[in-house]
C-alpha cells in the first residue's frame, strides 16, 4: 500500500516559469510544486527518442527499484519509453535528481495524486433528471436541459462497437439500471481494477457507478433512471479507491489499457475523468494526447472550488490538447453552479451538475448483515492489542449519542483492533461484499498511518489491503471497501491497525464506529458536481460518433451549445451543452475546434507551450 507526501517548492508563478522554460532551452526540470500530493519512493519516467530498449531496466536497477513496469502501448505510440519506477530505500527527490541527470531521460516527474471532483451526495430523492427534461418545477427553469428528447428523436442508442471508458472508482457491475451496458471482453471480464490489480473493478465508493449512470444507464427499461445513451457498452476501469483518491500511475496504467485496447480492435470513441488536481504532469499530458493520436476524445471535469482555470489550471481537464473537452456546471436555473470551477479561455463549456439523480452504490452498516456491530454492548465482538513494547489504548467512548471505538494516540506506538469471531463469508461469491464504517481521524499526515489488513485463514496470516495517513480535524467519513474473493472464505477476519510517528502528542488519534460487512445495495441518489457534468458530455460524444462518424464529435458538441448570458464570461462557448443541436444538422462545423488529429508539433514540445502561470493545490 502507499503512503503520500507533500511536495515542497517555491516561486510559483516565476519559479514554474523559469523552470519550465529552461527545461525547454536546454534539459532542466521543473521542482515538485508547493502543496501538491505525491506518493514517495514512485516516479514516472520518459526516456529519450532512440533510447536503448533496456533504458528503463537499467535505469530501475541503478536505483535498486522494487518494482518497476514499462507502459508498452504508451511506448509505442508515443515513440519514446514510458516506466514507472518504484524505490523503497529512496525519496522521490533523490529519484527525480538521479534520473534528471541520466542523458536517455527526457522527463522525471512524481506519481503524483489526484481526487475524485464531486461534492457530497444529497441522501435525498431529486424526484426527476431536470438535466435531461427542465420543466421548470421545483425552482426550476423550463428548458434549461440538454434538450434529450428532442435528441432522442434523433438517436438514443449508440452503434454497436462504439464503447466508452469510465475512469473512476469502479462500476456497480451488478446494478440492475447498469448490467445491459456494461462492456464485457470475449473472456467474460468488464474493464479492470488498478487499484487492487484485478478484472473486478467493483465500486466501493460510489461515485464512478453514478458517473456511469448519467452516460448510459438503460432507458427506456421501466426502471430507475435513463442515461444520455439509452444504450452503450460501457468500460470501467476503477483508479480511485474508496476515498476517492487517484494516484497518477493508475491513471497511466488505465490509459495504457485504453490504447491497448484500441490498438486490438476496440472503438474506445470517449474517455470520461470525472477528477482532477492541482500539479501539471507529463506523462499524464503526453498519455493524453496518445488517445487523441487515436481519436479518443478526453472528457474531463473542471473541478468544484470555485476556481478560475485560467488563472490556476486543474489537470487534466486544463492541458491545451485537441481532444479535450473540459466541463463546469449548471444548475438547473442555467446558472452556473456555486461550486464549479471555470475559465474563459480553459473551459469549453457547461453542464447539468447541479442535485443530479443517478444510479449509485452504496453499503450502510446494519442490524441483520454478515457481521455488525454498533458498539452499544461494548467490546464483546472484537479483541484490540499492540505489538511489543508499544502501549494498547483502545478503548470503547462516546461521540454525539453514539458508542465508538477511541484508539488515542501515544507516539512512535503501533496498536489495533480486530474482529474477535471469524466471519463466514464462504456463500458470497457472487456477491459485492463491503466492509464499512464510520471513521475519523486526528493523526500526523505522512507520519502517521491508519492500515486495514484482511485474513482468510482466523489470523493465521494476514494481508494489507489499504493505507491511509490523513487528517480529517477529526470529521467523520464514511468508509468502504470491497472484499476480494480470495478473503471469502468461512473464516474471514479484519484488523485495524494504528501506527504513529514520534511528533503528533496530544492528538487524537483514530476513531472508528458501529462496523458491518454486508452485501453491497444497488440504488438511485442525487450528486453535485462537475463530476456529474462530464458525463452528460461523455454521453453526447457517443451518440455524436454514432450520427456523424465522419465528424470531429468534439467540434460538434463545441459550437453547438446553448449560449447563455450567464455563461458568457465564465466558459470558452459561452454555453450549455444541447444535445438535440449536437445530433441535429443545426450548424455544419466549420472546423474551428476540429480535434483528434496527429499534431506535427511534438507533444512534449506543447507541453512546454501550455500555460505557465499556475498555482498548485490540492483539489
Amino acid at each position: 500500500m502507499h503512503r503520500f507526501g507533500k511536495g515542497i517548492g517555491n516561486g510559483f508563478f516565476v519559479g514554474m516559469a523559469l523552470a519550465f522554460l529552461l527545461f525547454f532551452a536546454g534539459g532542466a526540470f521543473a521542482s515538485i510544486p508547493a502543496g501538491t500530493e505525491y506518493v514517495p519512493g514512485e516516479v514516472l519516467v520518459v526516456f529519450k527518442a532512440g533510447a536503448s530498449s533496456s533504458a528503463a531496466s537499467l535505469a530501475a536497477s541503478s536505483v535498486n527499484a522494487s518494482d518497476h513496469r514499462v507502459f508498452s502501448a504508451l511506448s509505442r505510440a508515443s515513440g519514446r519509453q514510458v516506466a514507472f519506477i518504484r524505490s523503497t530505500g529512496k525519496t522521490t527527490e533523490e529519484l527525480l535528481a538521479r534520473f534528471r541527470n541520466m542523458p536517455e531521460v527526457e522527463a522525471a516527474e512524481p506519481n503524483y495524486i489526484r481526487h475524485i471532483s464531486a461534492t457530497v451526495p444529497n441522501d435525498t430523492y431529486f424526484g426527476n433528471q431536470w438535466g435531461l427534461q427542465n420543466t421548470g418545477s421545483s425552482g426550476g427553469t423550463a428548458g434549461a436541459d440538454i434538450s434529450a428528447p428532442e435528441a432522442w428523436d434523433i438517436r438514443r442508442t449508440v452503434t454497436p462497437g462504439k464503447v466508452v471508458a469510465i475512469l473512476d472508482t469502479g462500476m456497480a457491475l451488478d446494478h440492475p439500471d447498469l448490467q445491459a451496458n456494461l462492456w464485457r471482453a470475449a473472456d467474460g471480464t468488464s474493464g479492470y481494477d488498478f487499484v487492487n490489480n484485478d478484472d473486478e473493478p467493483e465500486d466501493d465508493n460510489g461515485h464512478g457507478t453514478h458517473v456511469a449512470g448519467i452516460i448510459g444507464a438503460v432507458g427506456n427499461n421501466g426502471l430507475g433512471v435513463s442515461g444520455v445513451a439509452w444504450t452503450v457498452k460501457m468500460i470501467p476501469l476503477k483508479i480511485g479507491d474508496g476515498v476517492g483518491r487517484v494516484y497518477d500511475s493508475a491513471e497511466i496504467a488505465a490509459l495504457n489499457w485504453i490504447l491497448d485496447k484500441k490498438d486490438s480492435g476496440v472503438d474506445i470513441v470517449a474517455v470520461n475523468a470525472s477528477y482532477g488536481g492541482y500539479a501539471s504532469s507529463a506523462v499524464q499530458r503526453e498519455t493524453i494526447s496518445a488517445l487523441a493520436n487515436k481519436g479518443i476524445i478526453f472528457v474531463a471535469s473542471a473541478g468544484n472550488e470555485t476556481n478560475d482555470n485560467d488563472l490556476m489550471p486543474s489537470y487534466p481537464a486544463c492541458y491545451n490538447l485537441p481532444n479535450i473537452i473540459s466541463v463546469a456546471s449548471t444548475e438547473k436555473d442555467d446558472t452556473l453552479s456555486d461550486f464549479s470551477n471555470y475559465g474563459k479561455n480553459t473551459v469549453h463549456l457547461a453542464a447539468p451538475g447541479g442535485g443530479i439523480l443517478s444510479t449509485h452504490t452504496s453499503y450502510l452498516p446494519a442490524s441483520g448483515d454478515l457481521f455488525f456491530d454498533d458498539l452499544q454492548s461494548g467490546e464483546g465482538n472484537w479483541l484490540s492489542g499492540a505489538e511489543a513494547g508499544s502501549v494498547d489504548g483502545w478503548a470503547i467512548g462516546t461521540y454525539g449519542s453514539q458508542q465508538v471505538w477511541l484508539s488515542g494516540y501515544e507516539a512512535d506506538n503501533t496498536s489495533w483492533i480486530m474482529a474477535k469471531d471469524p466471519i463466514d463469508l464462504s456463500g458470497t461469491l457472487e456477491n459485492t461484499v463491503v466492509l464499512g464504517f464510520p471513521v475519523a481521524l486526528d493523526i500526523v499526515e505522512n507520519e502517521d498511518f491508519v492500515r486495514l489488513y484482511f485474513s482468510p485463514d482466523n489470523g493465521a496470516t494476514w494481508t494489507g489491503v489499504y493505507e491511509i495517513s490523513l487528517d480529517t480535524d477529526f470529521n467523520v467519513m464514511d468508509f468502504r471497501i470491497k472484499i476480494p474473493d480470495t478473503f471469502k472464505t468461512s473464516e474471514f477476519l479484519f484488523k485495524i491497525e494504528l501506527e504513529t510517528g514520534s511528533s503528533g502528542a496530544g492528538l487524537n488519534g483514530v476513531l472508528v464506529g458501529a462496523t458491518g460487512v454486508g452485501v453491497a445495495e444497488s440504488r438511485y441518489v442525487s450528486m453535485s458536481g462537475t463530476s456529474m457534468a462530464a458525463p452528460f458530455v461523455t454521453g453526447a460524444v457517443a451518440l455524436a460518433a454514432s450520427q456523424f462518424p465522419n465528424q470531429s464529435p468534439r467540434t460538434r458538441i463545441i459550437e453547438n451549445v446553448d449560449k447563455l448570458d450567464s455563461l458568457r464570461d465564465y466558459t470558452i462557448t459561452g454555453g450549455r451543452l444541447n444535445l438535440y443541436k449536437t445530433l441535429y444538422q443545426y450548424r455544419e462545423p466549420d472546423g474551428a475546434v476540429e480535434g483528434c488529429a496527429a499534431s506535427a508539433v511534438s507533444p512534449w514540445g506543447l507541453l512546454l507551450a501550455v500555460p505557465l502561470l499556475a498555482l498548485f493545490r490540492k483539489k
